[in-house]
């Protein structure tokens, strides 16, 4: 309980909470439920995005651990009292609507509606014949977060594909596309010609383009809207050493209480980089000092670092 790795939470397990009550944080008053985990540490929820899931106090909760990022926070994907992930369903069809994107593209969007009545987005670029005039569409849910439905038409689900584990492989960047409401994608095509998608936001100091060969190391098995393929740090590479600019300390107060210390750092661009290390009070660090770190691993195009 006291360490500040939270070893008894896995990413992608299912855990019972109870919804211990209800705060709200100024300026807007914004309502949170705290959550009460089998460990007895407290978490918080926003409650606007599930405010359809009937989250009565002292309600018992099922909710996966979404992830765990680099601070030690947890975040929460409340089980959804409807629909499971990787199940099929039939969606009212509201109609198609075109947006451009980011890179000035239109789009065509199947828009249908969920058990609640909110919309869902369904990018079906080149394939609006198919949907024409139907009333409802069948497409399986791949991905909950936040309560927000990711879907794929039945008749577009693609192949599994077998990769290694910690193995790159090369990927050319057909185009960017919009897989849901506001999401953009890199649409990769592999040697095999088979469709993966890069979410773009993460990659924009990567420079990449349009027809650009990238390579991808493989860290997840393949799933629609899920991250299982990490580009090719364009600088840095995993398992060598680097000196970073010393830019702070960062305290927070992780999930279990602890009170926590990191060193922040930077490598001359806007990006700010939390650094692990065990013998943080010894380090006598000045302003404007180097750190040399360790490169642990790269996640979403952050670097994970440790100092040497």
């Amino acid at each position: 309980m006291t360490s500040t790795h939270l070893y008894f939470f896995e990413e992608g397990q299912e855990y019972e909470f109870t919804v211990h009550s209800r705060l709200k944080f100024p300026p807007e008053d914004e309502k949170f439920l705290v959550l009460i985990s089998p460990f007895n540490t407290r978490h918080l929820l926003k409650e606007k995005p599930f405010e359809n899931y009937n989250l009565a106090i002292g309600r018992q909760l099922k909710c996966r651990i979404d992830k765990i990022n680099c601070t030690g926070k947890i975040f929460l994907e409340p089980e959804h009292p409807y629909y499971k992930e990787h199940a099929v369903y039939d969606f009212p069809v509201k109609g198609l609507e075109r947006i451009t994107n980011s890179g000035g593209i239109i789009e065509l969007m199947l828009v249908v509606e969920d058990c609640w009545g909110k919309t869902v987005y369904i990018n079906i670029e080149g394939e609006g014949q198919v949907y024409a005039g139907e009333q409802a569409v069948r497409c399986r849910v791949d991905r909950i977060k936040k309560g927000k439905l990711y879907l794929t038409p039945v008749n577009n689900m693609q192949y599994a594909v077998a990769y290694e584990p910690g193995m790159e492989y090369v990927f050319r960047i057909h185009r960017i596309v919009t897989l849901a409401e506001d999401e953009e994608y890199f649409e990769l095509i592999d040697e095999s010609a088979n469709v993966h998608y890069l979410r773009k936001k993460y990659y924009t100091d990567y420079h990449f383009d349009i027809g650009d060969s990238i390579k991808c190391r493989f860290v997840a098995q393949p799933a629609a809207f899920r991250h299982y393929l990490e580009p090719v740090h364009p600088r840095y590479k995993i398992g060598e050493q680097y000196d970073f600019l010393y830019s702070g300390n960062e305290t927070y107060v992780n999930e279990s209480g602890k009170e926590i210390k990191k060193i922040m750092v930077t490598d001359g661009s806007e990006k700010d980089f939390f650094v692990s290390c065990d013998d943080f009070a010894k380090l006598q660090i000045e302003p404007g000092s180097t750190i040399r770190c360790l490169l642990k691993n790269i996640k979403m195009g952050r670097l994970v670092l440790e100092c040497v």
